[in-house]
């Protein structure tokens, strides 16, 4: 447990799961199909976000605070947009996490680096929330128990700016691929991490899983020359997979753990945690886009 994680690690109900995870590599009409369910927005968890009503508009708890969504970008209400926009227009290194979950790799990332910009996406809105009062304790220099944290997700108002105290860490409740084609400029991030996504394990909901060969080309026009992707995830089926369709990819090269140097000390995600705490493995993929 690294000393800049601000809350400890809770008992969870995580299991080991299914393991009978198998794929094949794809024909050309599986290749077209997945372009195809990609272009019409389906498995987008929670929908195509255009057919919300108000999905232009920032939801009152998250006004004036480090949190974004794609389509309310332009709401005036808060300063939101016109500071992602500032930052993301800055040169500071930009590392994205998919699917934060509680946020611990995350917060701890964003404390080692502090001149670095993080931004994390989690389709979880409750999670959501939960993470932005974990950044706001932070700022404030609170360590707070996951009781204070939910007691203070649900309030609305809080403290004017926590941006001018803690700018470096936003987020976001929109499913990735949806928010970062919309969100974040080609060639803009320097790491992406995507740790322990879920499997999808049954055949009618494999739309639904994060690895696709469109995701990939998202992944490779965001990630700038030189920058990396790195994967885990404790179903080794499916970190073959995510192998195969990333090093199938011309803008990726094949998986090096000597990139595993360029994360550095981190503390793990809480499925992380709750796999080595089990003696269970964890797969781990680097990939170096070129």
């Amino acid at each position: 447990m690294s000393e800049h994680s601000p809350i400890p690690y809770s008992p969870t109900s995580f299991s080991q799961g299914r393991m009978d995870f198998t794929w094949e590599e794809l024909t050309d009409a599986e290749r077209a199909q997945a372009y195809a369910d990609w272009e019409a927005g389906k498995g987008l968890i929670g929908g195509d976000p255009h057919r919300r009503p108000g999905s232009h508009l920032l939801p009152p708890w998250g006004i004036d605070r480090p949190f974004f969504r794609a389509l309310a970008l332009d709401d005036e209400r808060g300063w939101n947009g016109a500071a992602l926009r500032a930052l993301l227009a800055s040169h500071r290194p930009l590392e994205i996490e998919i699917g934060f979950g509680r946020g611990d790799f995350l917060l701890d990332r964003a404390q080692r680096h502090p001149h670095r910009l993080f931004i994390g996406y989690e389709t979880k809105t409750k999670a959501t929330r939960l993470m932005l009062a974990r950044i706001e304790q932070l700022a404030q220099g609170r360590r707070a128990g996951d009781g204070q944290a939910e007691r203070a997700g649900r309030d609305v108002a809080l403290h004017p700016s926590p941006l001018a105290a803690h700018p470096s860490l936003w987020i976001s409740d929109d499913d990735a691929r949806f928010g970062l084609p919309r969100a974040i400029g080609d060639g803009r991030v320097a790491i992406f991490h995507v740790l322990f996504p879920d499997p999808w394990w049954k055949n009618e909901h494999r739309v639904k899983r994060l690895f696709s060969p469109p995701f990939v080309d998202l992944l490779a026009a965001k990630v700038c020359p030189g920058g990396m992707l790195h994967f885990k995830s404790d179903v080794q089926e499916y970190g073959e997979l995510v192998r195969y369709l990333v090093e199938n990819h011309p803008a990726f090269a094949a998986h090096d753990p000597a990139l595993a140097a360029s994360i550095g000390e981190s503390v793990p995600t809480h499925r992380e945690h709750w796999c080595r705490r089990h003696g269970k493995p964890v797969w781990a993929y680097y990939f170096a886009r070129r």
